[in-house]
């Protein structure tokens, strides 16, 4: 059994649990549906849990020390089986909300893999615990059980989630730590996240979901995949505008043009980290970007970029130490993120060599601020927004996702433009 501590965001997200009952909403769940002529649910099961019995990180959890102190475990003590169901499909359809439910976390293990089996589908259900999983993880579960199924020998990942959070703690008494700590303090000290919330108490609701399709019909006057730029630069590039874009988009609908907000970092580029990797190495990060009038496209552009450049070279002092450092009062630290991800991450389960889109079951109640995800699909790009309806309005939501997309397309367009005369209602 491997027994280590939790890392800056791991602590932050474990904050907003019930610490009565160890519940926890910080979860991702998603599923994919298979035609059953393809692939039966019990052959999906056995390949699940074959994943589970051959990665111990699919038991991590967390255990209580005789101090009080809460600590990760992996261990395969703790049991974690694949859940079978036989169900219609109406059902299931009526059931999904159960399956996106919190996270008891001295109960169980934070991953759970359900099956559904229907009249003509199979359905893979993943859900995993964001404090110990990222968006990529479910990527690579997926990528576990599609190896299983096809004969292809899976590893056990060893402990390199552990010696990662051993690394990032033993970094708090590095001189790099107090650089990183100078400029962020001195970048948003005294600022707040830009919101545009109806009241600050953050109460729980339904969640509110919007999503906006900037399809590539419309970005013709640019060549995603015309050869001139890798995969890597052309995803970059338009992380860089889809960023610039939410700033705009937020800054607008604020009425400021001082926006700071949060955006994530999954660190997956550092050479030290295999791709087989499961755990959580997510990173919360604060942006601070001016979306004045005056400048021009090329300007806001060129700003974001250093402020995402910044951030990678702060990556070494956490979020949750920018909070205490700045005493941030717990009613402040809250914000909109957003963040852009590329098609790798969480949308398809390949089976048999055979892409299935994956989809997103949302809690049916959040206390969530707003949250954007901006997906490099097939199809376009797609502004997933998401929220509490105690926070916000379902127009709100809708406004902020197609203002986003609507000024990527724009901010692709005329560099020398001036912001005031792209403005968009």
């Amino acid at each position: 059994m491997n027994v280590y501590p939790l890392n800056s965001t791991q602590e932050d997200m474990l904050r907003e649990s019930n610490m009565e009952t160890m519940e926890n909403g910080f979860q991702v769940t998603v599923y994919y549906e298979i035609p059953a002529k393809r692939l039966s649910a019990d052959e999906l099961t056995a390949a699940c849990q074959k994943v589970f019995d051959t990665n111990h990180y699919m038991h991590v959890h967390l255990i209580r020390q005789e101090d009080g102190q809460l600590m990760i475990s992996e261990s395969p003590d703790m049991p974690n089986n694949v859940r079978h169901f036989k169900m219609s499909h109406e059902e299931w359809e009526s059931r999904k909300p159960e399956f996106a439910r919190p996270f008891k976390l001295l109960e169980e293990p934070g991953v759970r893999i359900s099956v559904i089996e229907t009249e003509d589908k199979t359905v893979g259900c993943i859900s995993l615990c964001h404090i110990f999983f990222d968006g990529i993880s479910i990527k690579l579960v997926c990528s576990a059980i599609d190896n299983v199924v096809n004969g292809v020998p899976i590893e056990d990942q060893d402990d390199i989630a552990a010696v990662w959070n051993r690394e990032e703690i033993a970094s708090y008494e590095s001189e790099n730590y107090q650089r990183a700590k100078q400029v962020v303090c001195e970048k948003f000290r005294g600022l707040k996240y830009t919101d545009i919330c109806r009241q600050t108490d953050n109460p729980w609701g339904q969640t509110l979901y919007a999503c906006y399709l900037l399809d590539y019909d419309r970005m013709k006057h640019i060549r995603l995949n015309a050869g001139a730029l890798s995969e890597e630069q052309q995803h970059n590039m338009m992380t860089t505008i889809c960023v610039a874009a939410y700033a705009l988009a937020l800054g607008q609908m604020a009425g400021t043009t001082d926006v700071v907000f949060m955006t994530t970092n999954h660190g997956r580029v550092d050479k030290r980290l295999r791709a087989n990797v499961m755990g959580c190495f997510i990173k919360s990060l604060s942006l601070r970007i001016s979306v004045d009038p005056e400048q021009s496209v090329a300007e806001l552009i060129g700003q974001t970029r250093i402020a995402l450049f910044g951030t990678m070279r702060t990556l070494i002092y956490p979020w949750l130490h920018q909070m205490r450092d700045l005493q941030v009062p717990p009613e402040d630290q809250v914000g909109t993120e957003m963040n852009v991800s590329g098609s790798g991450i969480y949308e398809y389960a390949n089976i048999r060599g055979v892409d299935y889109p994956s989809a997103h079951i949302e809690m049916p109640e959040s206390e969530e601020h707003i949250f954007m995800v901006v997906q490099i699909r097939e199809e376009g790009l797609t502004f997933n927004v998401e929220g509490s309806e105690a926070l916000y309005t379902q127009e709100q939501l809708d406004t902020l996702a197609r203002l986003s997309g609507e000024f990527t397309l724009q901010l692709i367009g005329d560099q020398s433009k001036k912001l005031k005369d792209i403005h968009i209602e």
